[in-house]
């Protein structure tokens, strides 16, 4: 096994990202890039690794866990799911639903 913080995660689902960095951890990011591709010898993208160092520095955050757990958890129709706080309460009468559908097709 290698020796890297970061196991193996270049075969996964992409999602697009969009980050401004200033110089010096623009040159670290590629530093690490670097380092994975001599570690596993597979290239990632810069999205897939901030993706992955986010991810896992979100699950080491003992705080943001609990915090997140606290939270419900909703699916919409398509199987995405997204986190709503536990006290918001959600209107789904007629007209609420009208008016929403009436903003998003206004933004």
């Amino acid at each position: 096994m290698n020796d890297i913080a970061l196991p193996a995660f270049h075969v996964t689902t992409t999602t697009t990202c969009s980050v401004k960095l200033d110089y010096r951890l623009a040159q670290d990011l590629l530093a690490y890039r670097q380092f994975y591709k001599q570690a596993y010898n597979a290239d990632v993208t810069e999205p897939e690794l901030i993706r992955e160092m986010a991810r896992r520095f979100m699950e080491s955050d003992r705080e943001f866990q609990t915090f997140k757990s606290q939270r419900v958890t909703r699916t919409d129709r398509k199987g995405r799911r997204s986190l709503i706080p536990s006290e918001t309460k959600i209107d789904v009468s007629p007209a609420a639903v009208a008016s929403s559908l009436t903003k998003g097709l206004t933004n």
